[in-house]
């Protein structure tokens, strides 16, 4: 059976490091290539120091948003190549669609992966395996985005709390509905941009709750949430996608509007203390199943093995028309009814 010796990732280093960082540096030779975008390359990404990447000659690459990956690079890269698709995509969960105008945007520019020769593409969000397949796509499989939990962790010694509530993420205008009566009554600090990577840990440890927002009015799984547990932080989040690793009330606190989301957070300053063990149920699920110590590993000997099949796309069957209309118009919602039933 063919070793892993030489891992390279190649991504945007301010979204995806957090994902490996330093954490499998004992166990393979891993190389970092970030991608910079050039916008006469009509939507493809440079690989920084690609000669570099080719003469690392890793026995795999991981691609994140492999969407945006030059084709003949990828032709022209020995090893495995694995393309790991990160976007939100809509999701069709007991015969009802979740959708927006950006997902289905997501979705058709993800099509681009049926152009490009990855051996084996993953999704990180299994609550899209439905719509993916209605629209006659079969990935290799789906596999949440890790987090490096021995860089991401709890602060060696105890952290004084300057904030309330924390979040770092852009401003959207679902967002702000959401933030609008928290900023106004607790100490809430908002960075939209200029801070990522683990210059962020800096202010998750200094916030006595870590939010997470969806950036649309739609259902799913942003990897913040595995990222502010593994850091101890104690996450309230709007519903995330149907998943078999996080659970509601469990590992985190829900909330489905604005008023529930100021409410919860004023209970939980008041009873701070009753919150630990959901705080340490929530790294404790994220270190034993969603560690890149765990992860990667896995991932990359079962692909060595062959355990996974090849990725399909039979684009004859994509059908986004529906969803389209209904994202820009009221009142055809019977398409989508047909869209599903269609769904086996």
């Amino acid at each position: 059976m063919r070793s892993v010796r030489k891992v390279a990732f190649v991504g945007q280093p301010e979204y995806f490091q957090g994902c490996y960082e330093n954490d499998l540096d004992d166990l393979y030779q891993v190389g970092s290539f970030p991608l910079r975008f050039n916008p006469a390359l009509d939507m493809e990404a440079d690989v920084s120091t690609m000669s570099d990447l080719v003469a690392f000659n890793p026995d795999i690459t991981v691609f994140f948003r492999g969407e945006y990956i030059n084709s003949s690079l990828i032709s022209g890269l020995g090893g495995i190549k694995i393309g790991y698709s990160t976007e939100p995509f809509p999701k069709l969960i007991n015969k009802r669609f979740h959708y927006t105008r950006d997902s289905i945007n997501r979705f058709k520019f993800f099509l681009r992966f049926s152009e490009r020769k990855f051996d084996f593409t993953f999704h990180y969000d299994e609550a899209s395996r439905s719509f993916i397949e209605l629209m006659g796509i079969r990935l290799s499989g789906y596999q949440p985005l890790p987090v490096a939990t021995q860089t991401w962790r709890p602060p060696s010694s105890p952290v004084p709390k300057k904030w309330d509530i924390v979040f770092l993420g852009r401003s959207t205008p679902h967002r702000e509905q959401f933030f609008g009566p928290l900023k106004r009554d607790l100490q809430f600090l908002h960075i939209a941009h200029g801070i990522n990577g683990k210059d962020a840990m800096a202010y998750y440890n200094a916030g006595r709750i870590a939010l997470n927002i969806h950036a649309q009015p739609e259902l799913s799984w942003e990897s913040r949430v595995q990222v502010l547990m593994a850091c101890g932080t104690l996450v309230v989040s709007e519903p995330l996608s149907p998943n078999a690793y996080i659970e509601v009330d469990r590992h985190y606190v829900g909330a489905s509007s604005a008023g529930d989301l100021h409410e919860k957070c004023r209970k939980i300053l008041l009873y701070e203390s009753e919150y630990e063990a959901m705080r340490a149920a929530a790294r404790d699920i994220v270190g034993k199943k969603l560690s890149a110590r765990t992860v990667f590993p896995s991932l990359f000997q079962a692909c060595v093995s062959g355990c996974f099949p090849k990725p399909s796309y039979d684009l004859h069957r994509v059908r986004l028309a529906p969803l389209e209309v209904c994202a820009e118009y009221g009142g055809f919602e019977h398409l989508l009814d047909q869209l599903a039933n269609e769904h086996v």
